[in-house]
């Protein structure tokens, strides 16, 4: 738990509720605070999947990830410094991290 992070957190909810108009059923939270969805892998990409189907054409979207990142080798070829960047979720040790390939092919691609 990285209350930090959550508070962090807490404040761009704030933030961008107040400054830019979302409301919160426009806002997706995932948190380790036993209060709302775990930030797993699989709820991580669940989201940003969730996400991407709502969008349309005009849509503001903001995301915030407050936690750790690393960094793994390239196992693709597809990076100049031979390091794919990564999103730490809280199950890490047993689901693996995030790779930024992975989140491109869901958010880009």
């Amino acid at each position: 738990e990285l209350s930090g992070c959550q508070n962090d957190c807490n404040n761009m909810i704030k933030y961008i509720k107040k400054v830019h108009g979302f409301k919160d059923d426009d806002i997706t939270i995932l948190m380790d605070d036993g209060v709302h969805t775990s930030p797993t892998k699989k709820n991580i990409l669940n989201a940003y999947r969730k996400l991407v189907q709502r969008c349309k054409a005009g849509d503001a979207v903001f995301i915030h990830f407050a936690g750790h990142g690393s960094l793994i080798k390239d196992e693709n070829g597809d990076e100049d410094d031979g390091y794919d960047e990564t999103l730490i979720p809280v199950d890490y040790a047993t689901a693996g991290q995030i790779v930024d390939d992975d989140l491109f092919a869901i958010l880009v691609q």
